[in-house]
């Protein structure tokens, strides 16, 4: 029992380090290779400024950093901004006799000791003053000036983050002195980017709706849809620009940084595909490796039921030469898989369509190495006997 165990051994070694997936057809075309940069659309990219001229008197952040909307980011402190908070609460105080001197006018007016006029006048100045209010009132609101629990003048006001997103850049430097609506600090959204590929005008003319691309990042390829032909041409490197958005794409990426990506031009046509993991060079040919094939089994099926038995005793008499030879060297292992040569057509991302599987044929997708290493191993002992 102990030897048919450790014959066992070998299998279960594999089994724990090998990933096993099927060859599946795709529609693939011409296969082009090209560089292209990481980019966002103009909209994911605030810009963010003050709506008052003013002192920088703090940064709550710094570049790179991340934020929520409503995070702090920016301390300022505004003269114009005292004066708003003072007129402001000027206004509120005159509102009150002003709304006092309405109600007295009108009880007189009612009693026939006012005229109609005078009601109308004092009606008019408590409107404006409450109309002043209002309008003053919107813009401290915008400035995140709370108006109902101010009760004194304040030159201080707090910018808040408009978005999620990565602190990309500050233009102004601390305890400057800025005008209004001059550019404070930008602000990336890491909800979506976009791959700008460079391609010659006429593979660029061939390209639509149903194009895919693949960029690699960190040895890891990430899908892509076309988005746009955009309209000009780059005039540094005369090639056509096509957008393609990055589908479940990693955050923090690098914006204007340069990849390299796969393109599947049309027309397509299906051809089968397998993970280029699965690929490895094997006494000079590309091969993968697949489970090994028992033809005893499958020539036991075909055999004569007396063949059978006449076979069933040279088997069970191989078997125990086998374990006699087996225990004078008990350091050979059988490894379960073969490799087969395969055709090679085209690279794209991930993946890379071959000639020599069919489809939904088992390959050895992870652990290639291993077995690569078990049959040089059993090559070299099968030579040494």
């Amino acid at each position: 029992m102990t030897k048919y165990l450790f014959l066992l051994l070998p299998l279960w070694s594999f089994g724990s380090a090998v990933g096993i997936a099927h060859a599946h057809t795709q529609s693939l075309g011409k296969i082009i290779h090209t560089n292209a940069q990481i980019t966002q659309l103009s909209n994911q990219k605030q810009t963010i400024v003050s709506r008052l001229g003013g002192h920088i008197e703090k940064y709550y952040v710094q570049a790179g950093a991340n934020v929520k909307r409503g995070d702090k980011v920016i301390l300022m402190k505004s003269i114009t901004l005292s004066k708003l908070t003072a007129d402001y609460l000027a206004l509120k105080q005159q509102i009150k006799p002003a709304s006092a001197q309405v109600n007295t006018t009108r009880k007189l007016y009612k009693k026939g000791l006012a005229s109609k006029n005078t009601l109308s006048n004092h009606l008019m100045k408590l409107e404006t003053l409450r109309s002043q209010k209002n309008a003053l009132a919107s813009q401290l609101q915008t400035l995140g000036i709370e108006t109902n629990t101010l009760n004194k003048a304040t030159d201080k006001f707090i910018l808040k983050a408009h978005a999620d997103g990565i602190v990309g850049k500050i233009f102004a430097s601390l305890h400057s002195n800025v005008d209004a609506q001059t550019p404070l600090m930008s602000l990336v959204q890491q909800n979506k980017y976009y791959a700008t590929a460079y391609l010659s005008p006429s593979d660029a003319m061939h390209i639509n709706n149903k194009t895919k691309g693949w960029i690699k990042l960190l040895d890891h390829a990430y899908a892509c849809h076309f988005v746009q032909l955009l309209p000009t041409i780059d005039e540094e490197t005369q090639r056509a620009k096509v957008r393609f958005a990055i589908e479940n794409s990693p955050s923090g990426l690098l914006l204007g940084s340069f990849v390299q990506m796969d393109i599947s031009l049309p027309p397509l046509q299906n051809v089968i595909v397998i993970k280029k993991s699965a690929l490895t060079l094997f006494n000079g040919e590309w091969v993968v490796f697949v489970e090994k094939k028992h033809e005893e089994n499958e020539h036991e099926k075909e055999e004569p039921h007396h063949e059978k038995e006449a076979h069933k005793e040279d088997k069970t008499k191989h078997t125990h030469e086998k374990e006699e030879h087996h225990d004078e060297h008990d350091t050979h292992e059988e490894v379960p898989y073969q490799a087969k040569v395969i055709e090679v057509i085209s690279y794209a991302g991930d993946s890379v369509a071959i000639k020599g599987l069919k489809e939904n044929e088992a390959y050895v997708s992870d652990g290639v190495y291993f077995i690569k290493s078990a049959l040089l191993k059993s090559s070299l002992g099968e030579h040494g006997h």
